[in-house]
């Protein structure tokens, strides 16, 4: 069998361009059990297998992450929309963040409790990168002799060099984030124990 590499990567490109993850009034109304949560969720994240194998969340993984409180445990064994949203936008993530880093992102935007707003706002954020990643990867694909393994390797050395550089900002700027937390705690913690010495 043979394949032709450019032509299959154009059609998933085309296919991503065209991914519509549901917005959040578009998420489950009801509550779904683990079995029903997980199938959604891998539907919503199909575009990420790399074969039909690949899993992108399971029950242990949704299990851990409830363990991390990276997500809210569920109501009598079942999920709402906000885990389910938050669920989402995590299977994408972690494609470039840790666990950590993740509950870092979630604790600050889902602070004030306003899923709807924040998930939204995540996914017109990644739909934008989406949109900037296929114009970038079409463009550059045009070069490319079709399967030229050199060239499509250099065209995919190139797209990880690209995403390895922002993944390494995105770190950076969390990882300052969290020293300027520790450091204003501990500027909080001096003033009252001031205070206390005062009175």
């Amino acid at each position: 069998m043979v394949i032709n590499v450019n032509k299959a990567l154009l059609n998933w490109l085309d296919e991503l361009d065209n991914l519509k993850l549901a917005d959040y009034d578009r998420l489950p109304d009801i509550d779904l059990y683990m079995e029903q949560m997980v199938s959604y969720l891998d539907r919503e994240a199909h575009i990420l297998q790399k074969n039909s194998e690949d899993k992108q969340i399971t029950s242990s993984m949704v299990n851990n992450y409830v363990k991390g409180k990276i997500v809210p445990a569920p109501k009598v064994k079942r999920y709402n929309k906000e885990q389910v949203s938050l669920l989402t936008e995590l299977i994408y993530l972690k494609q470039v963040l840790a666990l950590p880093e993740i509950k870092q992102v979630f604790d600050t935007e889902y602070s004030q409790k306003n899923y709807r707003e924040e998930y939204n706002k995540y996914l017109s954020i990644n739909r934008a990168a989406i949109k900037e990643a296929v114009n970038l990867t079409n463009e550059n694909l045009i070069s490319c002799k079709e399967n030229d393994t050199k060239d499509l390797t250099d065209l995919a050395l190139s797209l990880a060099a690209k995403a390895n550089a922002y993944a390494t900002i995105s770190k950076r700027i969390l990882y300052l984030l969290n020293i300027l937390k520790y450091v204003n705690e501990d500027a909080n913690l001096t003033q009252q124990e001031g205070k206390e010495k005062e009175e």
